[in-house]
């Protein structure tokens, strides 16, 4: 029997079906050549050195640890895994979109090596970034992904840090909640002085950031606990501080989930968690779908941050955040992810106002502001270079602290 050929245009033609057209595929196959071949767009580094200033404002960027092998998502998602297997699998989704991004000067680094650690803080410095938010994940006393957080302490440097507990479930399904859960969260009266005693290495080192003399310390979730149960511990922690020479914890949240609730929760104030704020404001963008199956929804950043981020009220005390892109395709695959669309100037303009909106609304202990993040690849959001725009999100950085010197 003779064998039929089938074209690859037949084949295209099946997997789109008949009703969705694929009338995009030279469209497509231009805009990949020129963002496989285009380099216009690659911002080489800065050789000269950065000297901080004494007013510079301090920023800190969250830092994700989950870039090594450990036992539970060996388990979980098989043998070696790291957030690298998403990043790297991750495809675009319609015409334009940037996907995968590939690290630059670092590369796909393993944070077991301690010289990718010291890069990275040579990185943050050298570009103007004050410190590093690390998540702390610590289930009952178990502290997962904290060879990082080790690492740092014992290089000698002198970057700052603090640390954000990450204190939502462990899911397979990377949202915090109650199905495939990997490690439960809980949070009991019996667990408080193992929590402190497990700190007290962090918020003792000199490097640990402080605002009048408490050591910051962030939890993403208060509202998961319960809010009676939550203000014991706070309050043990804050008594056991300052039984070793504290004059307590400067505790704070984030507005994920919408929460805002400081004053019940026993909060010093918040931290701005974007895209968490974001939902709803900014308005969704037609593209020109590669993937017809896809179920993401893209947003442009671009008008939003134009007509000014920072004209809401706030009834507490909170710091600004912003991210120099986002998009959750490596986590989300095609369904359900989110991607804002961001230029280097939207995120320039964004950095500023948050800077700006700092200086009239804070006092002088309490110039911080946040980017999130420096190294959450597989949400896109990202500080360190990639090979398609180089240094672009830490030159941006530098140019916007450098520029903000009060003379």
């Amino acid at each position: 029997m003779e064998k039929k050929v089938i074209s690859l245009k037949e084949i295209w033609s099946f997997l789109c079906g008949k009703k969705k057209k694929c009338a995009h595929i030279d469209e497509y196959n231009e805009w990949r050549y020129d963002l496989d071949t285009n380099k216009k767009k690659f911002s080489p580094g800065l050789e000269e050195p950065f000297c901080r200033a004494e007013n510079d404002v301090k920023i800190f960027a969250y830092y994700l640890p989950q870039f090594y092998a450990i036992k539970e998502n060996d388990e979980s998602f098989g043998k070696g895994f790291t957030e690298w297997k998403n990043v790297a699998g991750a495809s675009p989704q319609y015409i334009g979109h940037f996907q995968p991004k590939i690290p630059y000067d670092v590369g796909f680094y393993n944070l077991k090596n301690v010289d990718s650690i010291k890069r990275q803080i040579e990185l943050a410095q050298h570009y103007g970034i004050y410190g590093f938010c690390f998540y702390y994940y610590w289930f009952s006393g178990k502290k997962v992904l904290y060879d990082p957080v080790e690492a740092f302490l014992n290089i000698k440097h002198n970057f700052k840090f603090h640390l954000m507990w990450a204190n939502e479930n462990w899911s397979k399904r990377w949202d915090g909640g109650n199905m495939e859960v990997i490690l439960e969260q809980k949070l009991q009266e019996e667990d408080f002085e193992q929590f402190f005693l497990d700190i007290i290495p962090l918020i003792t080192d000199d490097r640990y950031e402080k605002i009048n003399g408490k050591p910051i310390f962030a939890i993403y979730r208060p509202d998961l606990f319960n809010v009676d149960l939550f203000k014991k511990f706070t309050s043990y922690l804050n008594k056991r501080a300052k039984e070793i020479g504290f004059p307590g914890i400067y505790f704070l949240g984030t507005n994920c989930g919408g929460f805002n609730d400081c004053a019940k929760y026993g909060l010093e104030g918040l931290i701005e968690f974007p895209p968490h704020g974001l939902f709803g404001k900014v308005k969704s963008k037609n593209v020109k779908w590669i993937n017809p199956k896809s179920t993401m929804n893209v947003c442009d950043m671009h008008d939003f941050i134009l007509s000014g981020i920072n004209t809401e009220e706030v009834k507490n005390k909170i710091f600004k955040c912003c991210f120099p892109s986002w998009d959750n395709t490596p986590r989300k695959n095609y369904s359900g992810g989110h991607v804002f669309e961001m230029e280097s100037s939207d995120f320039e303009k964004w950095l500023q106002s948050n800077i700006d909106w700092t200086s009239r609304n804070l006092g002088s202990a309490e110039q911080y502001t946040y980017i999130n993040a420096w190294n959450e690849w597989a949400e896109g959001a990202i500080l360190e270079p990639t090979t398609r725009y180089g240094y672009r999100n830490l030159l941006t950085v530098r140019k916007v602290v450098e520029r903000n010197r009060k003379q």
